[in-house]
């Protein structure tokens, strides 16, 4: 009889803490998730390509309403790009065990992103056709499509870095018909877009060679080896502050 009312009181105790736990309300659970779902748009980098649209948009001159528009745009179309890569990878990420992944930790459900990935998609098209007309959107598009191919079909494979290369060539073209539709990138933007997207991808990639090999994963940078990756990024940075060399040239005479 005492056993059984000492485990009683002990079940009430325990009922007792879990009631008087403390619980978030409903303005932090929703600051919470908007923190979640930011994240997963892979902020740092996303916000990242924003700018540098942007700011290139303003740069060769497109006006404020334009420079706006390529904000939106970009924006809608990274947060595509980062939320598909969370949900397609929800169940890799977490046998790899990528912690800073907010679908890994738990705070959002690989589920909750397909809405905003519906929405931000359907943003993407008008929205880079109102910045940049028809050829300068429809490179936004392809652009982002073709990270969204990265994202479902070549990230694993040796080809990963195609992707990166076709985006950001062509975001050269979505910034100068954003500029104005008169302007095309010349073949030393196109080229500086090329070696930045590839250098971009093997910097990104490097850190990861060990745990993506070691789930059987490929990628550029596994099948180079961290060596021969680190070579070929000094390699590319080189390339790039050339090519970098070149256009700002080219744009002071052409001022």
């Amino acid at each position: 009889m005492l056993q059984r009312g000492y485990k009683a009181e002990g079940f009430v105790a325990r009922v007792n803490r879990t009631v008087s736990l403390p619980t978030m309300n409903n303005d932090s659970l929703r600051r919470s998730r908007l923190r979640a779902f930011i994240a997963a748009t892979h902020f740092p980098q996303a916000l990242a390509m924003v700018l540098l649209m942007t700011i290139a948009t303003a740069v060769c001159g497109g006006t404020w309403w334009r420079v706006a528009l390529v904000f939106a745009a970009s924006a809608a179309g990274q947060a595509t790009v980062g939320w598909t890569n969370d949900l397609h990878d929800a169940t890799a990420d977490l046998a790899a065990g990528r912690v800073k992944k907010p679908t890994v930790r738990g705070d959002l459900h690989a589920k909750d992103l397909r809405v905003p990935i519906l929405v931000s998609a359907l943003l993407t098209i008008p929205l880079s056709f109102l910045a940049a007309g028809w050829v300068g959107g429809a490179a936004h598009i392809v652009a982002v499509s073709s990270a969204l191919i990265y994202n479902f079909s070549l990230a694993r494979t040796m080809w990963s870095w195609v992707p990166y290369a076709v985006s950001f060539a062509l975001m050269t073209v979505f910034i100068a018909q954003a500029s104005s539709l008169a302007l095309w990138p010349t073949w030393p933007v196109l080229c500086l877009g090329i070696l930045v997207g590839v250098t971009a991808h093997l910097f990104n990639a490097i850190p990861d060679i060990d745990s993506d090999r070691d789930m059987g994963w490929g990628g550029l940078a596994v099948f180079l080896g961290r060596r021969r990756s680190i070579v070929l990024a000094v390699v590319l940075v080189l390339l790039v502050a050339a090519c970098a060399g070149v256009v700002i040239t080219n744009f002071v005479a052409s001022q």
